[in-house]
């Protein structure tokens, strides 16, 4: 008698940067598991799993099976070090890829940019503190384009972790309840891009 793997829920895989520090993991998958298990997310929220399983690409284990799984790539360190000020350029923090229009299962997360946004928030903070600070501006950003890639839609709220540009204290802030609707979006020229410019 053939055993059967036992398929669990979503995963979000994550794949980072060398320089990315061991010290970042805890405070991180903190921050997504509070950001999911406290924000309302309005129509979307019944489309995400609150209780997905977070794994660093280096602890997949061979034959384990997910209904749903989604790749995070952090691109830079992912900390806030405390550092000059520099102009920023317009940009956005994550994106996802659309193929043929529809949304593929990848967050693309640009932590030197959100490094560059959050700096002026976090001067005179201690270590821990610009941890909390990072972790919980990258827990934004990544459930910001699940969000995308859940409801297959590239709109945005006018309030909340749904907006098209977050800022700085918003990047930073504890998951509050949103009680707003995505509006559509003009449909892009393009089938592969950005969806979002957060």
């Amino acid at each position: 008698m053939a055993a059967h793997a036992q398929v669990s829920g979503t995963a979000i895989v994550f794949y980072a940067d060398k320089q990315v520090s061991d010290s970042l993991w805890n405070p991180l998958f903190t921050a997504i598991r509070e950001d999911l298990a406290d924000e309302d997310f309005g129509s979307a929220g019944h489309q995400l799993d609150r209780s997905p399983r977070l794994l660093r690409s280096s602890e997949l284990v061979t034959g384990e099976e997910f209904s749903d799984v989604i790749e995070v790539r952090l691109i830079g360190r992912c900390d806030v070090v405390q550092q000059a000020y520099r102009p920023l350029k317009p940009g956005p923090l994550g994106w996802v890829l659309r193929v043929q229009g529809v949304i593929q299962p990848y967050i693309y997360v640009d932590c030197t940019r959100i490094a560059q946004v959050l700096n002026p928030t976090t001067l005179g903070l201690s270590n821990d503190e610009r941890t909390r600070a990072m972790s919980q501006a990258i827990a934004h950003v990544l459930v910001h384009e699940w969000i995308h890639i859940a409801t297959q839609n590239t709109g945005h709220t006018q309030h909340g972790i749904s907006e098209a540009q977050l800022t700085a204290s918003r990047l930073v802030m504890e998951p509050e309840p949103s009680h707003t609707e995505a509006a559509p979006e003009k449909p892009s020229s393009s089938d592969r891009g950005p969806a979002a410019e957060e």
